[in-house]
């Protein structure tokens, strides 16, 4: 029996708020899903697993019918879902109410419900958020009858405020494979039972990396069950980190060209984590307002420090109050022996303003 399993997918989340492409975003976000649901009718699945979050916030009913005829195109394909904590059960809320296309199931209820597709030999368990926030470990107690069918799990946590779970106990449950969602971020285990396939397409700038979606096939030799899982990439924006090397000869002109050809080497509808490392001329500030015009910067971190030479500093100002200041962070005279980062640029912002401020004839500052 083959599956798709997925999650988190946000439809109508809006990310990068304040940004100029964050309209665009949004957009992204419909056509990484309006993507998938073509990969699935390309790969054909036995069973589609929702396990949590296909809506941002509760779905209106004109977004719930735009997502129906979506599932309605592949017909064939059963599709089971539940709510996660974003898109949870609320009285009267339209996820309930709506009529969805026949091969469509949500497990709705507070409690574990399961459907049954008897050609498949397979039954899904599942149950819904009616909150956003559940603190009982729900999947713990579980357990899956030994009745030949595989059992599948459809949950939606993994942390302290959203069903806390052992992961090691799912592979003792029962279950055949617990399919869940919550993690942004891809994990799965075959001998474990479990996967997370993580957010189908970035929701922010901390879900750097690959993302898509998990297929799983379970197959049953004699009274034995095998599990085979994969991650298959769905194209998508991304959040790129770019990590900028600056020496004495960098300016904010060729740290523009710098970025921008980082930027079109990896794609210019990305957006970027720009962190500069290194050192600098002690007289350059970079302009951050005018190298984020380079493109789709979402972050921006000035990490260099001055480039003084210190054993100079130190036989110059041997006597005065900036060589008092170097040697009380640095007693050795070394700058190696600031490991610290924040202490390093601490110290440097401290000799910067000292420096700008010396007066030569009375040597303060």
């Amino acid at each position: 029996m083959k599956f798709i399993h997925t999650a988190d997918i946000h439809l109508g989340c809006q990310p990068d708020r304040g940004f100029p492409w964050s309209k665009e975003r949004s957009l992204d976000i419909l056509s990484a899903f309006r993507e998938f649901i073509e990969a699935c009718r390309k790969e054909h699945p036995d069973l589609l697993l929702i396990a949590g979050d296909l809506f941002h916030r509760q779905p209106t009913p004109v977004e719930l019918k735009e997502v129906n005829s979506l599932f309605a195109d592949i017909p064939d394909i059963p599709v089971v879902l539940i709510a996660g904590n974003h898109d949870c059960i609320r009285p009267g809320c339209s996820l309930t109410e709506f009529s969805w296309a026949p091969n469509v199931t949500l497990l709705s209820g507070a409690e574990p419900e399961t459907v049954s597709f008897d050609r498949l030999n397979t039954v899904v368990h599942g149950f819904s958020y009616h909150s956003r926030e559940i603190r009982e470990p729900l999947c713990d107690g579980l357990t899956a009858p030994k009745d030949g069918n595989f059992h599948i799990l459809l949950a939606h946590g993994g942390d302290e405020t959203h069903i806390p779970f052992d992961k090691k106990r799912f592979a003792a449950s029962g279950f055949s494979y617990t399919a869940l969602g919550h993690i942004h971020k891809p994990e799965f285990s075959e001998t474990g039972r479990y996967g997370f396939p993580g957010s189908l397409s970035p929701l922010d700038l901390t879900e750097t990396g690959t993302h898509g979606y998990l297929v799983g096939e379970l197959n049953r030799d004699g009274e034995g069950e095998s599990l085979t899982l994969c991650f298959t990439p769905l194209p998508s924006r991304s959040y790129i980190p770019c990590q900028v090397k600056v020496t004495e000869k960098t300016t904010n002109q060729t740290l523009f060209q710098t970025l921008g050809k980082f930027m079109k080497q990896y794609g210019p509808s990305n957006m970027y984590k720009v962190t500069l490392n290194g050192k600098r001329d002690p007289h350059l500030v970079f302009n951050e307002e005018y190298l984020r015009t380079a493109g789709r910067i979402i972050s921006f971190r000035d990490h260099t420090v001055p480039s003084y030479y210190i054993d100079e500093l130190l036989m110059s100002h041997r006597n005065d109050i900036i060589g008092d200041y170097i040697t009380a962070f640095l007693p050795d005279g070394k700058e190696e022996s600031l490991t610290d980062p924040v202490r390093l640029k601490a110290f440097y912002y401290g000799l910067d303003a000292l420096l700008s401020n010396f007066d030569t004839d009375t040597g303060e500052s």
